[in-house]
This record gives structure tokens, sequence and C-alpha cells, in this order.
């Protein structure tokens, strides 16, 4: 994936889909070169935002993610302001993803 495009989104949903693409296409890029796909998730709201459109998605193949984290708060990983729970929640308790390859930040 090269150069930059630059999308004007009117909401959420929209926003939440085109990222969605875009994840999708460099996973099948990267699985198809590299037969994994390794992410590194932050914080904030891309969590919810990433879930929402990855989810409920037939085109991914989860059994080659590894999952990694760009930042935790210094919170257990089962507290309510953790990065890790977020994510837990939103995607990782919907999808296949082996939880041998998903590296919480200690």
């Amino acid at each position: 994936m090269t150069g930059t495009e630059v999308l004007r989104l009117s909401n959420t949903s929209e926003v939440s889909k085109a990222l969605a693409d875009y994840v999708i296409k460099a996973a099948e890029e990267a699985i198809q070169k590299h037969d994994r796909f390794t992410v590194a998730i932050s914080g904030g709201s891309l969590p919810k935002t990433l879930a929402a459109g990855l989810k409920d998605s037939t085109k991914v193949d989860w059994s080659k993610w590894f999952v990694f984290f760009a930042d935790e708060r210094c919170v257990p990983h089962n507290h309510a302001d953790s990065n890790y729970a977020l994510v837990k929640t939103e995607l990782l308790d919907h999808v296949s993803i082996p939880s041998n390859q998903v590296f919480p930040i200690n």
C-alpha cells in the first residue's frame, strides 16, 4: 500500500467501514506475502471504530492475525480503563484470533 489518500467521511459509521476496508486489504496483502498479519492497536476511540467494521466481516482470516498493543494504561487488563479490555470486549471476544497470537502489554 503506497501513496496518500484523503477520505472525507460524514460519520463514525462511514469511518468504521473505510478503516475496516483498509485494514482488511492490508491484512490480505500481508498474509499473501508473509503468511501472517501483524497489527499494533492503540487506545482511545480506535478500538471501537475498528471493531465495528471488522468483527462481522467474513473476509478476514483471523487465524493469521497477530495482535500487539501500541499503548496501555497502568491498570490491570480487566480494568474499565484498560485498552486491552476495550479491544477484548469490542473485537477479540467476537472473532477467532488464537489467544496465543494476542500480546497485551504487561
